[in-house]
């Protein structure tokens, strides 16, 4: 027969296996006295550190800087050597000629040449692809604000649900104080034959679930810490407090403005300039119609002869050619048909916006309807309920499993009332998100 002690024995060490185990996923303990930081820093940091922001800042940066040459023209080119020389080079030198009996002398055949050419660009074709090239800097400028959009949405989430783990946190210290008050009060009743050691140990069993859940959110905990810590790109190890204060906004009772939000959400004014460089890509194609000019000098200096030479040349392009006008004519037919894929994109997106946020409203309204049912009828009757069963259970008139269960049904509902609470706040950072609020 198993005794009470081998009993009281086995538990305990079940209760260290528990124990032992957050201890492992928890190897860095949270410190006593953290930093509390609110959003409003959070956010501030990762605009200014992230990595990716940079990126795109730096990618803007670069365009800016391809523009500045833009306006630039070819390199000159320069050039010596022969010309009209023949391969025989005693031809090179001075002869004497005999026609009729008379020597008559001859110069030397051939000439050295230097020359010089120089390419001008049409302006307005340089104009065309400078425009197209400062434009390509503010699509990464609104893709940074629309990352930044995307990056304040995962930093959101992961604050408010650090905040109400830490809030479920404090119901099961609150739990865990009743039930030590419980198994007290039923030790001491088990001494006058009062109680039932089954009941005693369900409560301790129960007190170790509490343990076990408790180590288990704080390891949550610190991974929601951890992400917020890469996004702000510091060390994970810098843990914090976060802000306890929680704000609930009325989103929706307001009006949707669909021109707003057309003009207000970065993703859509990527699309917006997309489709402004696009156009101005197809200006640089246009623009290849026109001719190029370019200018040519040689100077020759002639074997045997005093007399020198020169050659000057005008030169220019004709792009309207048959043969040379079919690449930039069906470049400028392609670039009709990516705008317009570009427009139905952007309608395609606003549309599905309007409907996602219609949605949330909705989603919204049920949210503050479940948390007024709990916190004025749900919560307030279960507490009535524990509040009954210990003062029964205290005057020998209930039982103790019954306390357990008020006790239980109680915690249960506090922690769903944080789960609603949870599912509205992420409700309004999506809306926020959709509406782009940061």
């Amino acid at each position: 027969m198993v005794s009470k002690k081998d009993i009281s024995r086995a538990l305990a060490q079940k209760l260290n296996m528990v124990c032992l185990e957050g201890a492992v996923l928890l190897c860095l303990p949270l410190c006593g006295v953290a930093q509390v930081l609110k959003f409003d820093s959070v956010r501030n940091v990762i605009i200014a550190n992230n990595p990716e922001l940079k990126m795109y800042q730096n990618q803007a940066k670069a365009f800016d800087a391809m523009a500045e040459g833009a306006m630039a023209w070819d390199a000159p080119q320069v050039g010596a050597g022969f010309f009209m020389t023949p391969y025989n080079p005693m031809l090179w030198k001075p002869q004497t000629m005999v026609v009729d009996g008379m020597s008559t002398p001859s110069p030397g055949m051939g000439n050295i040449m230097i020359q010089a050419k120089q390419m001008i660009p049409n302006r307005s074709r340089l104009k065309a692809n400078q425009n197209y090239q400062q434009a390509m800097s503010s699509v990464e400028n609104e893709s940074k604000n629309a990352a930044a959009n995307n990056l304040m949405f995962q930093a959101k989430t992961a604050y408010l649900e650090t905040q109400m783990i830490d809030r479920k946190l404090k119901v099961l210290e609150d739990a865990k104080h009743t039930l030590e008050v419980i198994i007290q009060l039923g030790e001491k009743k088990l001494a006058y034959n009062q109680e039932n050691l089954s009941s005693i140990y369900k409560a301790k069993s129960q007190a170790a679930l509490l343990e076990k859940d408790k180590w288990m959110m704080e390891g949550e905990r610190k991974q929601k810490l951890y992400r917020l810590n890469g996004l702000m790109n510091r060390s994970k190890y810098e843990l914090f407090a976060v802000d306890t204060s929680i704000t609930i906004k009325d989103y929706e009772q307001q009006e949707l403005d669909t021109i707003a939000l057309a003009y207000n959400r970065s993703d859509l004014l990527v699309i917006d300039q997309n489709i402004k460089v696009a156009m101005l890509k197809r200006k640089v194609e246009q623009a290849k119609s026109r001719p190029d000019f370019g200018i040519e000098y040689g100077h020759m200096f002639a074997f045997g002869n005093n007399a020198n030479l020169f050659n000057l040349m005008g030169m220019m392009s004709i792009p309207i050619a048959p043969w040379s006008s079919k690449m930039y004519k069906s470049s400028v037919k392609a670039n009709w048909f990516e705008v317009e894929a570009m427009q139905n994109e952007k309608e395609a997106m606003l549309t599905e916006s309007i409907t996602m946020l219609q949605g949330m409203k909705s989603e919204l309204t049920s949210a503050k309807y479940q948390l007024k049912l709990y916190k004025e009828m749900i919560l307030p009757t279960l507490t009535k309920t524990y509040d009954v069963a210990m003062l029964a259970y205290e005057n020998n008139t209930g039982e103790l499993f019954m306390a357990l269960d008020a006790r239980m049904n109680l915690q249960m509902a506090q922690m769903q009332y944080w789960d609603t609470m949870l599912n509205l706040l992420k409700l309004q950072a999506e809306y926020e998100k959709q509406v782009q609020i940061f």
